[in-house]
């Protein structure tokens, strides 16, 4: 299905009015069409592959991906609820094309501290982020009909063999606007601060979208400004030396509840080609940490081939650097998804 096209309406009078829906964007026509970048799909083997491991956040740990279920107690291990690992080495020789087997990531333990039940309408885990022996996480929860983000630290055991996470530290989070199932999802750690990102910073859900900051103690700091960037940011990948990251921009076309406005990145940089047949988007785009806030870095976004092959929107909740690429993965929609994108 193409992009909608803004409908105008003639009315009885003299004056022609244009009526636009919220979130209408403007006809593909009017879009640069732009290279778009094929995922290569790592293949794992189970429980991982299944989608209901709802995989929500990756991170590298020195030289190990660590892939978080929403649910980690859904996943036990000798009695103890459990994380996924895979060995980078594992992972470039899958890309590399010397290896055509399966992954199969060992199960790492996991200890919440009992956050899992002492949180109020805990609804699991959202990004995690990695610092020397150190691990911070953001959970979202609700609180009656509110909802309330979480950053949370802890430790790493060993050589990544295992994560503690210490309940006495988590620190609320806010919400920016009253969305549910919504709230601050990515984790950037950059010159000793900690930021976290709210998933929704639309012109017409958030008016003022900030990025929350925090020491690495988690003593909170003063806000700073984060742009308006439609549909949702899922995640995030470590800044470089100049405080460029990428992140995950995703819509699916069911989520009326961000009233999306114009794409102004689209306007500015191009569509691709998939994206003008299908209402989803997947893409990810470059912010920089500025002293005047996070700022757009100035790239163009890199925008993912959609695969139609699916009945839904593939949701990418992780991304990491790898290599002159990136590795994403999906939560349960459509299925588990673990994919390589170059450069």
């Amino acid at each position: 299905m193409k992009k909608s096209a803004i409908v105008c309406i003639l009315c009885f009078g003299t004056a022609l009015i244009c009526a636009c829906q919220a979130g209408t964007p403007a006809p593909a026509e009017t879009y640069a069409t732009v290279a778009e970048r094929p995922v290569m799909e790592i293949a794992l083997d189970s429980p991982v592959a299944a989608a209901k491991a709802e995989v929500s956040a990756m991170a590298w740990c020195g030289d190990t991906l660590i892939l978080v279920p929403q649910y980690p107690a859904r996943f036990q291990n000798e009695g103890q609820a459990s994380v996924f690992a895979i060995p980078k080495a594992a992972l470039e020789a899958y890309v590399g094309g010397s290896s055509t087997d399966a992954i199969e990531p060992a199960m790492i333990p996991f200890d919440d501290g009992g956050l899992k039940d002492e949180i109020n309408g805990f609804e699991g885990f959202e990004s995690v982020t990695f610092v020397g022996d150190d691990v911070y996480m953001t959970i979202e929860s609700h609180d009656g009909n509110e909802m309330v983000g979480y950053l949370v630290k802890g430790s790493v055991t060993g050589d990544c063999e295992g994560i503690i996470l210490d309940p006495d530290s988590a620190a609320a989070i806010e919400p920016q606007a009253d969305l549910s199932n919504m709230t601050d999802e990515t984790i950037v750690i950059y010159n000793d601060q900690i930021y976290t990102i709210y998933e929704a910073n639309g012109v017409n859900v958030n008016l003022d979208p900030v990025a929350h900051v925090f020491s690495l103690d988690l003593e909170p700091l003063e806000a700073i400004p984060f742009p308006s960037i439609e549909y949702r940011v899922t995640d995030a990948t470590v800044p470089d030396a100049d405080g460029i990251f990428w992140a995950i921009n995703y819509f699916y076309p069911g989520d009326t509840k961000l009233k999306p406005g114009t794409d102004e990145i689209a306007v500015e940089y191009g569509l691709g080609g998939t994206h003008q047949e299908l209402d989803q988007v997947e893409r990810l785009i470059a912010l920089q940490i500025t002293d005047e806030g996070i700022t757009f870095a100035g790239l163009a976004p890199i925008y993912l081939m959609l695969d139609t092959s699916y009945d839904d929107s593939r949701n990418w909740e992780g991304l990491v650097r790898f290599g002159e690429g990136f590795l994403l993965v999906t939560d349960e929609h459509p299925t588990t998804i673990l994919g390589y994108v170059g450069r």
